[in-house]
């Protein structure tokens, strides 16, 4: 198991549409390629207006299966074409557990 952590700096001002576009239409397409976070939080503290997502997959193959058939889909595209103009940095983590990680 892997996880992936992504950390994305929003535009100051533009948290509430940002979020808004992922709940109603970044996440259903996502579901449809089998992704679904196991979270999706944003800042009140720290450094503002920036949202943390986990995920979860078996091994970077099926991490790389599922990001490619959405990256083909032509709904992102136009979805990323509309959120991009939002976002200020995107930072990905890869995370691989320790033995005595609860989350295995």
């Amino acid at each position: 198991m892997i996880y992936e952590l992504r950390t994305y700096q929003i535009a100051i001002g533009a948290l509430p549409e940002f979020l808004e576009m992922v709940k109603k239409e970044r996440l259903p397409v996502l579901a449809e390629h089998g992704l679904k976070p196991l979270g999706f939080w944003y800042t009140e503290t720290g450094t503002l207006s920036e949202v943390v997502h986990l995920w979860a997959y078996k091994d970077l193959n099926e991490r790389q299966e599922k990001w490619g058939k959405d990256m083909r889909d032509p709904r992102t595209g136009a979805l990323i074409k509309r959120i991009a103009p939002l976002l200020v940095s995107m930072n990905t983590k890869i995370l691989s557990p320790t033995e005595f990680s609860p989350m295995q």
